[in-house]
């Protein structure tokens, strides 16, 4: 093998450890955030979950309007997927609120408006999850 041989099969060693190295990189990313996306629709799901639940308990009368507050404010779960290995905390907020779910400071005497802010993290979750929904007074949910 004469010093020209040498020097292109050194080029190609080169090369091809780069495509090696930069194809690991961009696979390494695409998990990265595969597993983001993974978590934020479960997170999202954890979520709907809390909301769906006082829909059901307002629409079965086993929760008076009234007490969403007294029920829900300020209250922490932390919820444990064996599957995944994923512990997710979920937090609570319910607020009275104008009709667009903004929070009141002063409360009117009949307020009609109550606003539930529900938040899912968990350890490598970019962002936390944040879904909130109105909830409106009516002869049904008295």
């Amino acid at each position: 093998m004469n010093l020209m041989e040498m020097v292109i099969a050194l080029f190609a060693v080169v090369l091809f450890t780069s495509v090696a190295l930069n194809y690991n990189r961009y696979v390494q990313t695409q998990n990265d955030l595969l597993i983001n996306a993974t978590q934020y629709v479960q997170a999202t799901q954890l979520c709907h979950t809390v909301l769906d639940e006082i829909d059901s308990k307002l629409f079965a009368r086993m929760l008076a309007f009234n007490s969403i507050i007294s029920t829900y404010n300020n209250q922490t779960r932390t919820i444990d997927l064996n599957f995944p290995g994923d512990t997710y905390q979920i937090s609570i907020q319910a607020v009275s609120s104008d009709s667009l779910g903004v929070p009141i400071t002063v409360i009117p005497v009949n307020n009609i408006y109550r606003v539930v802010k529900v938040t899912a993290s968990t350890y490598g979750l970019k962002f936390p999850v944040t879904l909130q929904r109105v909830y409106t007074k009516t002869h049904l949910n008295l």
